[in-house]
């Protein structure tokens, strides 16, 4: 039963990142300009694509505290993705006055050549997705590359300079970080 359980919440968390982060309007869902949507309205999608479970908030906040990122967030009667929102409205965060000292962003070598000139970059992204330690950052670079360049960001120098930091979830976020932040720690 538990191994249902778990294969089932993967497939709810996919499909629902689907609906928040990449296709609310496919399926009449609208966001506000924080990322929130209804959250009746997404559980009859969820329900009309889930029919051998009835899917409800409570099973919705079990499979957020179960997951080992925290992707989603119910507020209410609302719920939102967290980040890596592909959609073209893009979604304001909450600024953040007391970020960590250091984040850290992986990438390839390919991509490197750019960044160290025109820095980091959203590109199809609405933010910059930065991460807190080296572990995750290398995580996230391994995805493309076997040999990730890792990127530390000083933030205290960043955050006097006017650079906005943002959280969503585990993750940070930032609109751009110049290449005057960066410094390369793995190559």
């Amino acid at each position: 039963m538990l191994f249902f359980l778990n294969k089932l919440y993967v497939k709810i968390s996919k499909f629902l990142s689907y609906v928040l982060r990449h296709n609310p309007e496919r399926f009449g869902i609208q966001l506000d300009s924080r990322g929130y949507a209804d959250l009746g309205a997404v559980l009859k999608i969820l329900n009309e694509k889930f029919t051998n479970v009835e899917i409800d908030k409570d099973l919705i906040k079990d499979l957020i505290r179960k997951s080992d990122k925290k992707r989603f967030e119910i507020n209410n009667k609302t719920i939102r993705a967290f980040y890596g929102h592909s959609i073209n409205k893009k979604i304001n965060m909450a600024e953040i006055k007391n970020p960590p000292d250091k984040l850290y962003h992986g990438t390839t070598k390919w991509s490197y050549k750019k960044i160290k000139h025109e820095g980091l970059k959203s590109k199809g992204r609405q933010y910059v997705h930065l991460s807190q330690d080296l572990k995750t950052a290398r995580k996230v670079a391994k995805r493309r590359t076997n040999n990730p360049i890792i990127l530390e960001i000083n933030v205290n120098q960043a955050l006097k300079n006017g650079v906005k930091f943002y959280k969503s979830g585990d993750m940070y976020l930032a609109d751009t970080i110049p290449s005057d932040y960066l410094n390369i720690l793995v190559s």
